[in-house]
């Protein structure tokens, strides 16, 4: 593929660059105008703001520094970059991961997260992330996940849990943040949520999720994000993590059967009405038991 360690390359400069800028603006109080709706979503549940679009241009910038072209499928638009008549790559990205929190001032959880495609296999084939309060960075590729330390200039691969059933020691993710959803997640989660009350009361429920739950599954802090009627946006820009390290992202029917959930740019405002992402598939279907049967 054209000039694929360029690209590469400049994703990486790009991912550093907004951990050294966004805390800068952040003490600046910059970007945390609302700019407008997110598409396929109401306002009360996500709005596009300031920060969103700086991160977003600033991304394109460093796309078009590596001469690709590239076919670029965001959170808040799709942006063509290079010959309109030629694609050598797919992107998918939430530029700004957290800008909910980053406009009520809540410094956590900031992150931008992405996937590189070949768009004749329609394969990931490299992905980054950037937390950007951590000063952690992500990479994936063929050969696995690394994480990179900018403190110190330090990379190791990480892993996936490799735990196949819940426990006491488990930790599931969600985005539980804002009323409508934490309403939504427990109402559908209820028989779930006894048995783990009582046969796994030290089982933790990370509450904050979205396109970030990948990198963090990779390395086996979470063994599953699980959430109802999840946006497309929030799951795509994450795919590359899951594809490097195992982890299995799963469409899960009313009666509980798994089917692996696969990218598809035609639906990328769309939602899926159930869905797990999971270290493993006998995780998975453990999490859908329980769901489903308490």
């Amino acid at each position: 593929m054209p000039q694929t360690d360029k690209l590469f390359g400049y994703l990486d400069k790009y991912l550093r660059h907004l951990i050294i800028e966004v805390p800068k603006l952040d003490s600046s109080d910059v970007g945390r105008n609302t700019i407008g709706a997110v598409a396929g979503r109401k306002e009360t549940e996500d709005v596009e703001i300031g920060l969103d679009k700086y991160s977003e241009d600033i991304l394109e910038t460093f796309i078009e520094k590596s001469q690709c072209n590239v076919k670029l499928y965001s959170e808040h638009s799709t942006r063509t970059l290079g010959d309109t008549n030629q694609t050598d790559y797919l992107i998918t990205c939430d530029p700004f991961d957290g800008s909910g929190h980053y406009m009520r001032g809540i410094p956590a959880e900031w992150w931008s997260v992405l996937t590189v495609w070949d768009p004749v296999s329609m394969k990931p084939i490299w992905a980054g992330a950037a937390d950007i309060n951590r000063k952690e960075l992500y990479f994936a590729d063929s050969q696995g996940v690394k994480l990179e330390t900018l403190s110190d200039d330090h990379a190791r691969f990480i892993r996936a849990s490799n735990q196949t059933k819940i426990s006491g020691d488990s930790i599931i993710a969600a985005y539980l943040m804002s009323p409508e959803y934490i309403r939504y997640w427990t109402s559908k989660s209820s028989k779930l949520l006894k048995s783990l009350e009582e046969n796994h009361p030290t089982l933790r429920i990370w509450t904050d999720g979205g396109a970030c739950s990948y990198p963090w599954l990779s390395r086996g802090i979470t063994n599953a994000y699980m959430m109802f009627n999840e946006p497309r946006t929030e799951i795509d820009p994450g795919l590359g993590f899951a594809w490097a390290s195992g982890v299995k992202v799963y469409s899960v029917s009313n009666v509980g059967d798994l089917e692996e959930y696969e990218f598809d740019p035609s639906k990328s405002t769309d939602r899926v009405p159930w869905l797990i992402a999971a270290c493993n598939e006998d995780f998975a279907a453990d999490l859908v038991h329980l769901t489903l049967n308490g």
